[in-house]
């Protein structure tokens, strides 16, 4: 199958030729496995010389007019329409299209439900996937206004950018069947991108009398329509967008703000203009962590209405830009009116910068802002560079230039570039006009920051006299890789702790762009330990000196603040990826030591997440179920002395991650069995019953039988999801087989969903000596794949199905090879492949520096 993409060339080209453009489309949707539509577009054409096109990655164009002259032939190949007799001026173009439905998260999705049948229709059309629905010129530069006409059955709700106009009932001729037909209202000029649709039975939910004059509604499936608490979602809305009004000092500009509840999903949530579009899971929570997190997805999409939506970035280049103001708003907003209720914002918004730094120390990280080529490019994008860390910079730059500098420099960007495209030095330039009084100079830190890679170690070298007093204090600045060796500016607070852990004091300090940075106002401080970075407000990485951890491993616990706590678990870990510190000791020291007396649910799930990626540098599977079963049993303390159902929930959730001894499944199988556990306060959810047929299902392939009957009981989706994993799962050579060929010759068939988890099922790390046979044909398949199947799979296929092997060098190797052969412009296959092999040699170095650690433990012994 061809993958299409978009090239900047190209897009460049349209951008100068194409301007005043709209869009009139007619869409027939219906419970079939295809739609079709009429496209009518008019623009006006600077030029003639160059060459324009539409995209369209559809199933076919029945006719193609040209300025009311319909084309007797035409070209449409390779996902582009030809538009070969334009005029200088304006011109009307009308193309007749059908497609399918997809079911990989692009285009125009189909579910149909599995509860009670009934068919859902939703767009999701970032980054590039509008053309998968309809012809258009799909590049955000290129603005149009939409209107939208949608003939649907008479029992489906339409929802769609802009409000309806009106509905027209349609007799059965001349369809099959009888139909309505939604008018919608003109939009303003929106990018293609933020296009959407969704059509279907769904359940309506609304509040158009409020105090901010805007229409509200929300819409979710009917079969799980009684577990939405409108009045919570309603109450969030109100607030949070009558808080962006004023922070921006421009209200939101479009006629409604529809949100839609969709049960599968390529992203988590899409900010569409006037139809949001949120995967199910955001409906509802079962612990305050859950609750606080849906909401700061809920509101990182209404902070799009404002960066994105009416601003918009010109190209992907600049994806960042938005991504970054969503998710620092969101955090702000949420501390700012929701802070009694979620008083850990901050906490969470450590967390979430995780993933920033985990990509960021790859080495096929990238800048911030970097040069996008093409829109299959701008796909491996959507990653932690462009969300976490884009987001971690804007904190610090709110640090640096202050609050008021910050939202004013906002709201004038906002107002200067309503409803036109801007790009970061637009931005840039407007806050270096507000922060005239700033100590350093704006461009040169934005220039650092955004347009080079890579994450800076901070090291404090401190030298202390005989009473442990500070004489000589000195932080000292490193690339975190050489191959990206920019040091940057760092306003940063560093605090001091005496034997006790207790806080003698904090200092903001500014490291400069060099390698060492004196501090002389330290001098004469007794500490025992010292921490960089508290209060999380820099970006980077920070080094534990010697003198510090001696003090850690005595009374970490005795930290009071559960933030500081975090910044030096990650400090940690930090050191156990970069081989300086073993993964067994890190362990011991500090998960079966600290974990006990861990009381902040926000640190304990971040411990427990860092434990079970420690496994991986484990040198021994005896040794890996050794230390597994022995953290089970420390969740199985904590549940049984949990408090509230807060802990519980946590506590509940996090040991399945610990579930891998085969004598704690076996332990879980008999509380499947009687339908109860051994543990107090311990009762199984119909999920938990699944939770544990997974992982008996990776070691025996008599849970087929557990299986079948489960699946009598339950019929949810999740049920569905979760058999689908255990098919996959058995550790027997001919169901592998039987797993792999299904998913070779009917994976593109599989929902994004459902073959993510039957990937997971089929590549089981446990499983090496049974997946070995699969290493020599994954690797054979792998080009083949590439070139054939949609960039969905491929990517999937490629990142999920790559077999874990004992021998490292040799997985390394094939991974090199395959990166030889793989086709030029698959960038994305190369740098998941690339990150696979750092996976794998990083993996093998400290399996060998924990075993260091141990055999120097036995001669201690010994």
């Amino acid at each position: 199958m061809e993958t299409y993409m978009l090239t900047l060339l190209d897009a460049n080209i349209r951008a100068e030729t194409i301007s005043e453009l709209s869009y009139d489309i007619t869409l027939l949707l219906t419970e079939n496995s295809g739609f079709s539509g009429i496209l009518k577009a008019e623009f006006f054409c600077q030029s003639t010389k160059n060459r324009i096109f539409l995209d369209f990655h559809g199933k076919e164009v029945h006719s193609l007019s040209i300025n009311n002259a319909r084309q007797k032939s035409f070209i449409y190949k390779n996902s582009q329409i030809d538009l070969n007799d334009l005029v200088i001026g304006r011109n009307f173009v009308e193309v007749e299209f059908e497609n399918e439905y997809s079911h990989d998260g692009t285009g125009l999705q189909q579910y149909r439900d599995k509860e009670d049948q009934e068919v859902y229709v939703y767009s999701t059309c970032s980054p590039f996937a509008a053309n998968r629905i309809f012809p258009c010129f799909d590049q955000p530069n290129l603005k149009a206004s939409f209107s939208l006409s949608v003939f649907a059955p008479p029992s489906w709700k339409v929802i769609a950018n802009e409000k309806h106009s009106r509905i027209i009932p349609i007799p059965r001729i001349p369809f099959s069947s009888p139909l309505s037909l939604h008018i919608f209202h003109k939009t303003p000029k929106i990018s293609t991108y933020l296009f959407a649709v969704c059509a279907g039975p769904y359940s309506e939910f609304r509040n158009d009398n409020n105090e901010l004059s805007l229409d509200l509604g929300f819409y979710c499936r009917k079969s799980i329509s009684s577990y939405f608490d409108s009045t919570t979602f309603f109450n969030w809305t109100i607030k949070s967008l009558a808080f962006f009004n004023e922070f921006f000092d421009y209200k939101c500009p479009f006629s409604k703000y529809d949100q839609v509840f969709i049960p599968e999903f390529k992203w988590t949530a899409m900010e569409n203009v006037g139809c949001v579009t949120f995967l199910e899971w955001i409906m509802w929570w079962n612990s305050q962590i859950g609750k606080s997190q849906n909401l700061g997805v809920f509101l990182h999409e209404m902070s799009h209405v404002w960066f994105g939506n009416v601003v918009t970035m010109k190209w992907w280049n600049d994806l960042w830009l938005k991504e970054s103001f969503a998710t620092f708003l969101s955090f702000l907003v949420k501390d700012t009116i929701f802070c009694e209720e979620f008083p850990d914002t901050w906490i969470e918004f450590f967390i979430n910068k995780k993933r920033g730094y985990a990509i960021d120390e790859l080495s096929t990280t990238h800048p911030i802002s970097s040069i996008i080529e093409n829109t299959n490019q701008a796909e491996t994008n959507f990653d932690g560079i462009s969300y976490n860390k884009s987001s971690a910079i804007l904190k610090q730059l709110y640090f640096l230039v202050g609050k008021e500098v910050f939202a004013e420099s906002l709201k004038s960007y906002i107002k200067k570039y309503q409803f036109s495209n801007a790009d970061f030095q637009d931005l840039i330039d407007i806050i270096i006009e507000q922060a005239l009084d700033s100590d350093i100079s704006i461009q040169d830190w934005a220039e650092d920051w955004i347009k080079t890679a890579g994450v800076n170690e901070l090291e404090p070298i401190i030298s202390r006299d005989e009473s442990r007093k500070i004489v000589n204090f000195i932080v000292k600045q490193t690339p975190g890789l050489l191959e990206f060796p920019t040091l940057r500016y760092h306003k940063i607070n560093v605090e001091f702790f005496d034997s006790s852990m207790n806080s003698i004091q904090k200092f903001t300090i500014n490291v400069l762009p060099q390698l060492e940075t004196v501090f002389d106002q330290f001098n004469g401080i007794e500490a025992h330990c010292a921490i960089l970075n508290v209060d999380d407000w820099g970006y980077c990485k920070v080094i534990i000196d010697e003198f510090s951890m001696k003090s850690l491993k005595k009374h970490f616990s005795s930290i009071s603040n559960p933030l500081t706590r975090l910044i030096i678990y990650k400090a940690l870990w930090d050191m156990v990826t970069d081989i300086k510190l073993s993964a067994v000791e890190f362990i011991e020291c500090f998960i079966a030591a600290q974990i006990p007396l861990e009381t902040n649910l926000y640190v304990l799930d971040y411990a427990f997440n860092i434990a079970t990626q420690a496994m991986n540098f484990i040198p021994s599977e005896a040794l890996k179920e050794q230390v597994m079963h022995e953290i089970f049993n420390i969740i199985v303390n904590k549940i049984e002395n949990s408090v509230n159902d807060e802990e519980l929930f946590l506590f509940k959730n996090m040991s399945y991650q610990f579930l891998y001894a085969k004598s704690d499944i076996e332990r879980c199988l008999n509380w499947l069995k009687n339908n109860a556990t051994d543990v107090k306060n311990w009762e199984l959810e119909c999920y938990e019953r699944w939770n544990i047929l997974r992982a008996y299902s990776a070691i025996n392939v008599n849970a087929e039988a557990f299986i079948l009957e489960e699946t009598n009981i339950n019929k949810s989706s999740s049920g569905h999801f979760a058999k689908l994993f255990c098919d996959a799962a058995y550790p027997d050579i001919g169901k592998k087989e039987a797993a792999w060929n299904m998913l070779i010759n009917n994976g593109e068939k599989l929902s994004s969903k459902e073959r993510l988890e039957f990937m997971k099922g089929f590549n089981i790390s446990r499983q090496k000596d049974v997946l070995s046979p699969f290493i020599d044909t994954f690797f054979s398949s792998l080009r083949s794949i590439v070139i054939e199947a949609g960039p969905e799979f491929s990517r999937a296929f490629c990142q999920y199905m790559l077999p874990s092997s004992r021998n490292a060098e040799d997985i390394i190797e094939k991974i090199e090879i395959a990166i030889e052969n793989m086709p030029e412009e698959r960038l994305d296959i190369k740098r998941i492949l690339r990150e696979s092999a750092d996976k794998y040699q990083k993996y093998k170095i400290g399996r060998n520096l924990s075993q260091e650690y141990l055999d120097k433990k036995l001669r201690v012994r010994i």
